[in-house]
């Protein structure tokens, strides 16, 4: 068994040092640039006053948040499972001549290096409710926390045309997993992802509804992948994003949820 998961370990820790080549660029497309801005006027709500707190960006991949973080005067921790990603955001924030606030750590985000109660604000954006034990555990208390989590309906919603049984089987909660970048990840709804965390001792403040949008909006193809793109456009989609992100009727129709808690 032991053998078995070292080698699952191995196999994510080679695919995502494939993707470090290429990771970045995603984000300097008209989609992913928006998603990021979302992401970021999302996050700058909940993060600590004092410039001096403990963050954690757990599988934190290139640096995507780490980098503005440290950039604004946050003293950063980015841990991930893939050297080749971590070997990225060191070069990025070596350029940004931000390195010396971050501490860069190789570890995997279900058996994180660190001791209980190490930090003010823990980030998980990987998707990974699996490791929300060891996440909280890191946590201090009355600190926060934030992780993107798969969203159930919205799996559901994208998987329906190609397998509807599986789309159906994931509402009738006969099934909780999707398959993501050839990982199995859980997905819930919002209203289970409040009862899991609460049930770990954490108040959840608030769950946001982020990503997919872009196919509801029905925004071309060309206009997504474009590394150009108009400016007043831009701030109106990531304007609409934001609106839908933090709308409750809306919620099931996102890809990811994104939920921020404080440890009690």
């Amino acid at each position: 068994m032991l053998e078995d998961k070292s080698k699952d370990i191995e196999s994510i820790r080679k695919r995502w040092d494939e993707h470090s080549k290429r990771y970045d660029e995603w984000y300097e497309t008209f989609e992913g640039a928006v998603e990021h801005h979302v992401d970021w006027e999302l996050l700058k709500g909940y993060l600590p006053q004092k410039k001096d707190a403990k963050i954690l960006d757990a599988a934190g991949g290139t640096g995507r948040i780490t980098l503005p973080l440290a950039k604004i005067g946050y003293s950063v921790t980015l841990c991930d499972i893939s050297p080749r990603m971590l070997d990225v955001a060191r070069q990025k924030l070596k350029t940004e001549g931000v390195l010396d606030k971050v501490e860069i750590f190789e570890c995997d985000v279900l058996n994180l290096r660190f001791a209980d109660e190490s930090f003010d604000f823990v980030l998980c954006w990987d998707g990974m409710i699996e490791a929300i034990k060891e996440l909280i555990r890191v946590t201090k208390r009355g600190g926060k926390i934030s992780i993107f989590l798969f969203n159930k309906c919205g799996a559901a919603i994208s998987k329906f045309l190609k397998d509807p049984d599986s789309a159906l089987a994931l509402l009738r909660s006969k099934s909780n997993y999707v398959y993501h970048d050839e990982e199995k990840h859980m997905a819930v709804s919002a209203e289970e992802a409040r009862k899991l965390f609460e049930a770990e001792g954490i108040r959840v403040i608030d769950i946001y509804a982020v990503c997919g949008w872009m196919d509801v909006l029905s925004i071309p193809e060309k206009v997504l992948k474009s590394s150009n793109w108009d400016e007043k456009f831009f701030r109106q989609t990531a304007e609409m994003m934001l609106k839908l992100a933090k709308e409750p009727s809306v919620r099931g129709m996102s890809r990811h949820l994104v939920l921020y808690g404080e440890k009690i």
